[in-house]
């Protein structure tokens, strides 16, 4: 008997949390939705509600999944863990800034983390962006080092124009802006004209790239809406099977 009570109070309670759930979800959606007829405080609302939920997940998984253990770590054996509480002391000087005798040394950790973010942004530009467009254009345009036949020669085309619109795009940018003087004169004459055509083929070559993630942005952006009304129609109504 007990087990058939604890059985149906488990079921119960599951049930009811899946359907406010459901309805916290259906109107939180609504509100967001109401910004379709203007900007409400509805809208605003549910805004306000998404930041400060963020912001709690946030604050929680960063005590739980950073700061709580590196705190044991340090506690646990503090002469092979002393990085940590030099990090924790960064990281209380922050709060320096609201008193201000001690708002210059907020500056410390201030510039730790700009020279950190200037490092990896300078970082990832090279490893991830540059080192590989110049290694993706590197290529053999020989249709043989693809298998050969027509496959071989479609992927070779497709190399080439990839080597071409990448140079094409840095001859677009170093010709539409000013040289010092005596460099462009110094140049032939079919040289200057050669980068600007080839520049222009470039030119079209980054406006279908943009064009490309625009229309990647929208396409995520309607996939998002259809999951919404899906969800509004058939989970939530049921009008959808």
């Amino acid at each position: 008997m007990a087990n058939s009570l604890a059985f149906f109070s488990d079921f119960f309670h599951s049930a009811t949390a899946d359907i406010v759930g459901l309805w916290v979800a259906a109107i939180l959606t609504l509100l967001v939705f109401s910004y379709l007829l203007a900007d409400t405080f509805l809208f605003r609302l549910a805004a306000y509600l998404l930041v400060g939920v963020a912001a709690g997940y946030a604050v929680v998984i960063a005590w739980h999944g950073v700061v709580a253990p590196r705190i044991g770590s340090f506690a646990a054996a503090p002469a092979q863990n002393l990085r940590f509480a030099l990090w924790l002391l960064l990281g209380l000087l922050l709060l320096g800034q609201r008193v201000r005798a001690l708002s210059w040394f907020s500056r410390i950790p201030v510039a730790y983390l700009f020279g950190v973010g200037v490092a990896l942004a300078v970082g990832g530009t090279l490893s991830g962006t540059l080192i590989p467009q110049v290694d993706a254009t590197v290529l053999s345009l020989s249709p043989a080092t693809y298998g050969g036949g027509r496959t071989g020669l479609e992927t070779a085309i497709y190399q080439g124009l990839l080597v071409v619109g990448t140079l094409g795009a840095l001859l677009y940018f170093y010709f539409t802006t000013e040289m010092r003087p005596g460099v462009r004169s110094a140049l032939p004459a079919f040289w200057v004209r050669l980068a600007r055509v080839w520049g222009r083929f470039g030119k079209w070559m980054i406006m279908i790239a943009f064009g490309a993630v625009m229309a990647s942005t929208i396409m995520s952006r309607f996939s998002l809406l259809l999951g919404r009304l899906q969800f509004l129609f058939g989970d939530w109504l049921g009008l959808i099977p």
